[in-house]
């Protein structure tokens, strides 16, 4: 097949499929980093590894919605795996997560995981372990608990509240 003379090397570099995918993740990361504009609790990315011939390299990226819970009641412990107050308070909160009183979803949130650092810094998070029950969902106002860190006191606030 004969060569088409008007065709230069752009046009050769743009038929490549690779480009089209490298253009398309760039435009689903420009629209997400516009909607993380209007939206700060939704956290972003994405991970590829790449190694082509002596070029090595990568990016990350990640979806999480924190607003999955929607209007839903929350309650939810922010924790450190470093901290002696969380470690004691845990088993407690896991006995919370695997009954949890009807209509409150519970999530425990670990400080030290990058995907939730947005989410931490949003909330303002200083100490741990911090409890918040968050009456019509995370985007909503918050009641901070301050009651026993075990089971029987966590249930005494649902009873009280």
């Amino acid at each position: 097949m004969a060569r088409n003379g008007n065709m230069d090397s752009t046009t050769h570099f743009f038929l490549n499929p690779l480009v089209h995918v490298i253009l398309f993740i760039l435009f689903i990361i420009i629209i997400l980093a516009i909607f993380r504009v209007s939206s700060p609790v939704f956290n972003a990315g994405i991970s590829a590894k790449a190694h082509i011939g002596g070029l090595k390299g990568g990016f990350e990226f990640e979806a999480f919605d924190n607003q999955e819970t929607g209007n839903q009641p929350l309650f939810a412990m922010y924790f450190a795996e470093w901290c002696g107050h969380c470690k004691r308070a845990m088993p407690h909160f896991d006995k919370l997560i695997e009954s949890p009183p009807k209509g409150i979803k519970v999530l425990k949130i670990d400080s030290e995981d990058k995907q939730n650092a947005d989410l931490i810094k949003s909330q303002d998070i200083k100490g741990f372990p911090t409890i918040r029950y968050y009456p019509k969902g995370l985007g909503s106002d918050y009641k901070e608990y301050d009651g026993e860190r075990t089971h029987s006191g966590f249930m005494s606030f649902f009873n009280d509240n």
